[in-house]
């Protein structure tokens, strides 16, 4: 089983190269951007889970029912939001979709469990620091999907086969016939792989409004565009199942 998830969100570095791009702007061009996945998962009927950012969920919300209506599964991305601020956002987006809204991702386990589940979210996807180091460090989170304090807690995928994480600078710069066969290995030892992009890796370097390291401007744009679809076309040959967090978990 893969667990497809994408992350719509501002560039974790949050600084802007482009002086000319505004915020509604900016908003507009990352909806353009999630446009182009869902056609993508459109063609090849996969169901995936988006993980909003929950600063600009409210500024997002002709998206998110868009989303929503195509049968893929909303849930938060936060950063740096406050407990109260995603609480409130919580509530106002699962007013708008008439849908729990049952998962969050965070990094550097930023609120505790009992945080999140006071929250009422059932689940927490726990992602790490995507860098130029990812060749010599190795996940700190407890692999596998584990429950704590009621709360199931999924960490990053992590490849038995090259020990490699299956996060969004991987899918990004790896030679696709090495990640293709880094699925294989990882499907065979485990039940499912949780595999997660951004929608700014669809951005080019020229296009992009975000200040990103040299690294991360390999194979974006286009090139990561083309990535998505090779490998959406691989899980179809394969006959990979492919589903939402929430069904997966539930």
């Amino acid at each position: 089983m893969v667990l497809l998830t994408f992350n719509i969100s501002i560039s974790e570095n949050k600084l802007l190269s482009n002086k000319n791009f505004t915020e509604n702007s900016l908003i507009k061009a990352i909806e353009e951007k999630t446009e182009i996945i869902l056609l993508l998962l459109e063609l090849h009927e996969f169901q995936a889970t988006f993980f909003i950012e929950v600063s600009i969920a409210e500024r997002l919300q002709k998206l998110i029912k868009n989303i929503s209506s195509n049968g893929h599964e909303i849930a938060f991305y936060n950063i740096s939001s406050t407990t109260d601020f995603i609480e409130k956002t919580k509530q106002n987006i699962e007013q708008i979709l008439e849908k729990p809204i049952r998962g969050l991702r965070q990094k550097h386990h930023q609120f505790s469990y009992p945080e999140i589940q006071k929250m009422e979210f059932r689940y927490v996807s726990e992602i790490e620091e995507s860098s130029i180091n990812f060749l010599w460090r190795k996940l700190t989170s407890r692999a596998g999907i584990h429950i704590e304090n009621d709360l199931n807690v999924i960490p990053e995928s992590q490849s038995p086969y090259s020990q490699l994480p299956f996060n969004d600078y991987v899918l990004q710069v790896t030679p696709m016939k090495y990640y293709e066969s880094m699925l294989l290995e990882s499907l065979k030892n485990n039940d499912y792989v949780m595999i997660y992009a951004n929608a700014w890796q669809l951005f080019s370097s020229s296009e992009s409004p975000f200040k990103l390291p040299f690294y991360k401007k390999i194979n974006n744009g286009r090139k990561f565009e083309d990535r998505l679809e090779q490998l959406f076309q691989f899980i179809d040959e394969n006959e990979i199942a492919v589903s939402r967090m929430k069904d997966y978990l539930f």
